[in-house]
């Protein structure tokens, strides 16, 4: 529900520009996260507050690594769809594991493996030409239909995410402002 109120957010204001929309996302984050820390300081005192303590460098990097998944997630909000980021995300998770098992010796577990194949058999049911097939009523056919807001990409995954900036065109004529909304 989270993820369908986020697109909805993002998408409501499309003329507002995705970096000033990050802006005020992230800047209540920040400003809850210091009134937390201004009420521990409060608390315990203000030298017995540090915000840097046990952090390595490995978990600045995670911190970062988390920060540029946000941003990366609200263009995926903004631009595509929820399910094209839950899509990215379990990907990410199933490179991740893969990464983790060569580089560490973790072991893959068998239910490890059979959610990898529920995902890309997932994937390729949606992204799958099939899956525009639409049922007449009229004739009781069945016909292919091309999409004319191409969400999901005839070709590939990769082309679908990377055509995801179509609809972020505008028109170019009298009134610049307005956005190239799908038919």
């Amino acid at each position: 529900m989270a993820s369908v109120f986020n697109e909805y957010a993002l998408k409501s204001q499309y003329d507002t520009s995705i970096y000033l929309q990050n802006l005020f996302l992230y800047g209540y984050g920040a400003i809850f996260n210091f009134l937390g820390i201004v009420g521990m300081a409060l608390v315990k005192g203000p030298d017995n507050v540090d915000i840097l303590q046990g952090l390595s460098k490995a978990t600045m990097l995670l911190i970062c690594n988390n920060a540029a998944q946000g941003i990366l997630s609200s263009f995926f909000f903004k631009y595509a769809d929820t399910i094209l980021k839950k899509y990215s995300s379990t990907v990410a998770t199933i490179f991740t594991g893969i990464a983790s098992a060569a580089l560490f010796g973790h072991s893959l577990t068998i239910n490890f493996m059979l959610g990898i194949s529920i995902v890309f058999i997932s994937m390729h049911q949606f992204f799958s030409p099939l899956s525009k097939v639409k049922d007449e009523q009229q004739n009781g056919t069945l016909e292919l239909v091309e999409p004319d807001d191409n969400h999901r990409s005839r070709d590939s995954f990769i082309n679908m995410a990377a055509g995801a900036n179509d609809e972020a065109t505008h028109r170019v004529g009298s009134d610049d402002r307005q956005p190239l909304l799908p038919r």
